[in-house]
């Protein structure tokens, strides 16, 4: 009987309900993914303190979801909230990732922002007919209304957006092989023992010296002494500078501050 209880209510929750909870769930779960193994090599306050806002970020959503899940108002506006306040957050990175299906984030990123749009449309929507019942609306009952049809529109578009991208994606990392460069950003450079190589490179006064980064990454090539910046390099993408004075220049990734390099100039 016990059983059966249990059964009659899970089935007599909202579809907006689940929505959310579900979009929350996957939110959390996917940053872990891929969080977890740069934790493991950077610790808790890698990337001047990105492993640990993140962590932060999961905990906020997986409370978000399990509150939800039991149709607490404040659990609507939390998750709603986090979804909003992630992707104010790391704007210039999403957008640097979304141009780049190579990212190794951008399945991530293109399947997330639409999972955060439906949890704010439904934890909005549930918010405000919360006190009439959430079943006294079709949109916000059923998978068999406007509200379902919406949520399969977006899951469509997600599949559709990965399979692209990761055609887009094999692509890019094919015509890899026949770029040159001096210093190559490696595969893995977060976690590379050499992110750079050569970690070491001589050149003489007035020489050119040109990057590419052949990582999944987004990464930096910027000069400890501000000397010299590339900015945001995505995957392929190359950078050159020309050094006018000898001297040793130390750089690092801005982005993983653990990947360090040097130009020796003669």
């Amino acid at each position: 009987m016990a059983a059966e209880d249990i059964l009659t209510r899970i089935r007599n929750i909202p579809f907006s309900v689940w929505v959310i909870t579900g979009g929350l769930t996957y939110t959390a779960l996917a940053l872990l993914v891929l969080t977890i193994p740069f934790a493991l090599v950077a610790g808790i306050t890698g990337d001047y303190g990105t492993v640990l806002v993140i962590f932060i970020f999961v905990a906020v959503f997986f409370v978000a979801a399990a509150f939800s899940f039991r149709q607490k108002r404040w659990a609507y506006v939390l998750g709603a909230g986090a979804c909003v306040a992630l992707a104010i957050l790391y704007a210039s990175v999403i957008a640097t990732t979304l141009s780049n299906p190579a990212d190794s984030q951008f399945w991530l990123v293109i399947s997330a922002l639409p999972t955060w749009g439906l949890v704010v449309l439904f934890s909005g929507l549930s918010l405000a007919h919360a006190k009439g019942g959430l079943r006294a609306k079709r949109y916000l009952a059923t998978a068999q209304s406007t509200g379902g049809l919406l949520t399969v529109a977006v899951i469509g578009f997600v599949i559709g957006s990965l399979t692209v991208g990761a055609i887009s994606s094999g692509d890019i990392l094919r015509n890899l092989s026949g770029t040159k460069a001096d210093v190559t950003i490696v595969p893995g450079a977060q976690t590379a023992s050499v992110p750079f190589a050569p970690p070491v490179f001589n050149v003489t006064v007035g020489g050119t010296v040109t990057w590419v980064n052949k990582d999944t990454t987004v990464h930096t090539v910027t000069s400890n002494s501000s000397l010299f910046d590339s900015g945001t390099l995505t995957t392929g993408a190359t950078w050159s500078y020309t050094f006018t004075q000898a001297g040793t220049y130390p750089y690092y990734c801005a982005f993983h501050p653990m990947m360090v390099g040097t130009i020796v100039v003669r």
